[in-house]
């Protein structure tokens, strides 16, 4: 049965407001070199022309709602010395929440197409976020370097899914850039289009040995990594913004069953902590 605000939400759509909503963010956006306020007043960038960020300023930064709940609650939980968000795009995750004890914050994102904004970003926030690195690539399993394939939306651009457009990026292990202390906790968001696997294992070092966080798109997760998300972390579904601990069964069938008649109020990320 629809919810009041679901149905609230339809009428809105149907009406056309939401049209006028985004080309008066779309102005706004252009006239202002780009710049809005998240929901904590943090400063972001964005590219008018392109649909994805024209609904960040929209939506304040919180345009994946999941995700940023879902990094907003590991903050609070791991108190990380180290982030690091795989796939940063604009930086909204990232630079959606306050840290407490963080030395390390990085952002990895391949796309030239959203690079200048989110230098600009990253050098606005530069004194609220001390130690903030940006990678200009993909992160990976080796070094190397491969077509990254765009599209007009910014948030697809992908390694895997080829595309008439491309462009050729480096990649690399991050755990050959990052060198976190012994006693570093690590929190972590990895959401790139279907290369979540060779990413993670591009991070194995960083790991090991300490407790670490992160959440994991799997929206595109083949068999493969499925079984290496349960076997090398503890697993957790977001169903309705509540976590849900899974088995690699349970992994397999909640994800098979998504596709088939929708992802609902499942979650596109699963939230992983280390064994």
């Amino acid at each position: 049965m629809p919810t009041f605000r679901s149905t609230l939400r339809r009428a809105f759509h149907q009406s056309g407001a939401h049209h006028v909503r985004r080309a008066a963010h779309r102005i706004a956006l252009r006239t202002r070199d780009g710049a809005f306020r998240n929901e904590i007043g943090v400063v972001l960038h964005a590219d008018h022309t392109d649909s994805r960020g024209t609904e960040l300023a929209v939506y304040k930064g919180n345009l994946d709602r999941n995700a940023v709940a879902a990094w907003r609650r590991l903050v609070t939980e791991l108190r990380p010395t180290v982030a690091i968000d795989v796939g940063a795009n604009y930086g909204e995750v990232a630079f959606s929440t306050s840290y407490y004890g963080l030395r390390e914050l990085h952002l990895v994102e391949p796309n030239p197409a959203v690079l200048p904004w989110l230098r600009k970003t990253v050098a606005m926030a530069a004194a609220d976020y001390p130690g903030t690195v940006l990678h200009a690539g993909a992160a990976s399993d080796r070094s190397a370097t491969a077509q990254l394939y765009l599209h007009q939306h910014t948030g697809v651009a992908s390694l895997r899914v080829p595309n008439s457009r491309g462009v050729e990026v480096e990649c690399f292990r991050l755990d050959e850039r990052i060198r976190p202390q012994s006693d570093d906790t690590v929190l972590f968001k990895i959401d790139v289009e279907g290369h979540e696997q060779a990413a993670l294992e591009g991070m194995t070092r960083l790991f090991h040995g300490r407790r670490v966080a992160g959440i994991c798109e799997v929206l595109h997760a083949d068999d493969d990594l499925l079984g290496y998300l349960a076997t090398h972390f503890r697993v957790a579904l977001q169903r309705g913004g509540v976590e849900q601990p899974v088995d690699e069964a349970q992994l397999r069938d909640a994800v098979a069953r998504a596709r088939e008649t929708g992802w609902g109020d499942l979650g596109k990320d699963v939230v992983l902590r280390s064994r």
